[in-house]
């Protein structure tokens, strides 16, 4: 799989070093070394006691006739080895000083600073993997809920790459009967009709437009749910905040109107990644201006979020319909509306409380079905099993690009009764590299360098 790289590659021959732990103190900490002249380098810092393979010993490291620390180095040899090439991993003790001395040392024997991504850019470059699977160690790395992470460990374990190419095979299967009739029009392959072409083609598309869907699907999965608890001054939304964090983070007091300002903190719902927005309390009588503009940012925090939860005093709560005040305020935004009885512990009888769920911040009473609620208010379906959360923007667009020549395709068939082999060809053409690209086949330098640029140095 290596010589189908991009040419630019074939520059990395050299060896590269870079910490891979991130910067403090801590018990430990890892250096790594990759590349031609891995060896020599280990040979300098760790003395010449040879290597084995995957064997990790215990070294003293060294830079001249100083010593570093006492390390564990491990070595693997080309090319059975994560990126490909040979590869050392010296774990440390924790110290931001030893760490920058046995990369300093490894770049006095010969290698040298390692640039942002560059490990893993190595590892597509080696066939190690593909883009997809090196845009997941990213993803990996930054991802928040378990759903994301998952989603992160199946990409990377080649579970996309799977789905392209299983979208992308009859692509070429296809265009490889249009080239043969095309290229030897003398053999004896029968011609489709225009019937059978419009059903491949139909065919080809469906595969297309369900991960198209999954992505759009996964937006707010991917991107997070932006919450807003909003209602009335004393409803107990501060209270519901540090309940949910699991912390004291607002300052909850008997006195209505506390917060005057919105407050921001991520959370976890189900699994997906939540932005919580406490709001100052609404009413209509608000006469104090500090009050009033506590009150405009809560209504501009609402307008801005996935899915308000409007937060109601149980017991204050007589039944029947929503107050009107609250009622009002649920119109003024277009976002879905969870409402949460709070205070549940302070009533005996839960009969009235209909049209929302009893939840109390006090004894957390309610907070599960409460975070449930919010998840598939905000669109996400507890039935998905992660394929909205594999497809990132990049590979939408190819997706979409790929669409389109086929649909065009169809068009051409439309246009061209009887003599669209030649046109359809050339779109089928143009769908395969593009649904290619996904994967990072005959990808361009600057697109690598974009994707890989964002990588921490030492991944």
């Amino acid at each position: 799989m290596a010589q189908d790289r991009h040419p630019a590659e074939n520059r990395m021959i050299d060896a590269i070093v870079a910490t891979a732990t991130p910067p403090g103190r801590s018990a430990l900490g890892i250096v790594r070394v990759a590349g031609p002249g891995t060896r020599d380098v280990a040979r300098v810092i760790l003395g010449e006691q040879p290597f084995q393979h995957r064997q990790a010993t215990v070294r003293l490291a060294t830079h001249g006739n100083h010593p570093i620390d006492q390390v564990v180095a491990l070595y693997w040899e080309a090319p059975e080895t994560p990126i490909g090439e040979d590869l050392l991993e010296i774990t440390t003790h924790g110290s931001p000083e030893i760490l920058a001395a046995i990369v300093d040392a490894a770049v006095s024997a010969g290698a040298r600073p390692a640039e942002p991504g560059e490990f893993t850019r190595r590892a597509f470059t080696n066939g190690k993997i593909d883009l997809t699977q090196a845009e997941a160690v990213e993803t990996l790395i930054q991802a928040r809920g378990h759903r994301a992470r998952r989603a992160a460990v199946d990409r990377l374990n080649g579970e996309f790459s799977r789905i392209v190419r299983e979208a992308r095979t009859p692509v070429l299967d296809l265009l490889c009967l249009l080239e043969a009739r095309l290229d030897h029009p003398d053999e004896d392959i029968p011609p489709l009709t225009d019937s059978e072409i419009f059903s491949a083609l139909d065919g080809l598309l469906s595969p297309l437009d369900r991960l198209i869907a999954a992505h759009d699907r996964g937006r707010i999965e991917r991107d997070g749910i932006r919450v807003c608890l909003a209602g009335k001054p004393n409803a107990g939304k501060s209270s519901l905040l540090n309940a949910l964090l699991g912390r004291d983070r607002a300052i909850v007091a008997p006195t209505p109107g506390t917060t005057r300002d919105t407050l921001e903190e991520h959370a976890t719902f189900e699994g997906l990644p939540v932005l919580l927005v406490d709001t100052a309390g609404m009413r209509a009588n608000a006469l104090d201006p500090t009050e009033q503009e506590g009150i405009r940012r809560a209504q501009q925090a609402l307008a801005g979020c996935d899915v308000a939860v409007l937060v109601i005093d149980a017991s204050q709560w007589v039944g029947g319909t929503l107050p009107a005040e609250e009622l009002a305020h649920r119109v003024r935004i277009d976002q879905p509306v969870v409402v949460a009885f709070n205070k549940s512990d302070l009533i005996a009888d839960r009969a009235p409380l209909t049209g929302g769920i009893a939840i109390s911040a006090k004894t957390g009473e309610g907070l599960g079905a409460l975070s449930l609620a919010v998840a598939r208010a905000a669109g996400c379906s507890d039935m998905d099993q992660g394929e909205s959360l594999l497809i990132g923007a990049r590979d939408r667009k190819a997706l979409s690009v790929a669409k389109a020549e086929i649909s065009a395709a169809r068009s051409d068939v439309l246009a061209h009764p009887g003599r669209w082999e030649d046109r359809v060809a050339g779109r089928l053409r143009d769908a395969h590299a593009s649904l290619g690209a996904i994967l990072g086949e005959g990808a361009p330098d600057e697109v690598l360098h974009a994707i890989f640029s964002r990588f921490c140095v030492g991944k």
